[in-house]
């Protein structure tokens, strides 16, 4: 070797560590939700704020519950396309599908930083009501159960 010359420890030829970005999450906390009667809930007459994954369960509800392109305070992301399901005479496999992949959709859009992944999707008809549950892994726990029902 000449004079000022390096060896690299590395196989491939001028190639160097890449350092990852790792992107800060701050802890979810939300107030709480009594998705019942679509209101806050109260301990001693005031509001109070869940943490962790009560907060994303309630971030999700408000995000399902949204309709997107609807309202002009959220970004044209923030929402799902479930009422366009509604009254089209559509088959029960591709209601099936395209719930889940609006689902699937929203929380890749909006809540990816807090939720890993959706698995075991469970999609029904009650009466004049689509149900759907869903186990959802956060960044904190895994297999947390999750029911959202919209009236059709």
């Amino acid at each position: 070797m000449q004079g000022g010359e390096s060896v690299s420890n590395s196989i491939l030829p001028f190639s160097e560590p890449i350092a990852l970005e790792t992107k800060e999450v701050k802890e979810a906390k939300e107030w709480a939700w009594d998705f019942k009667n679509n209101e806050f809930l109260l301990k001693n007459g005031k509001m109070y704020l869940v943490y962790r994954d009560e907060a994303i369960k309630i971030w999700l509800w408000k995000l399902l519950k949204t309709e997107k392109y609807e309202e002009i305070i959220y970004s044209w992301n923030y929402g799902t396309e479930l009422m366009d399901l509604i009254g089209q005479g559509y088959s029960y496999g591709y209601i099936k599908a395209e719930v889940e992949r609006y689902i699937k959709e929203a929380i890749e859009l909006n809540l990816s930083d807090y939720i890993k992944e959706v698995k075991d999707i469970d999609i029904d008809f009650k009466h004049t009501k689509l149900m759907v549950q869903f186990n959802i892994n956060t960044i904190y726990n895994k297999g947390v159960n999750f029911e959202y029902g919209i009236h059709i």
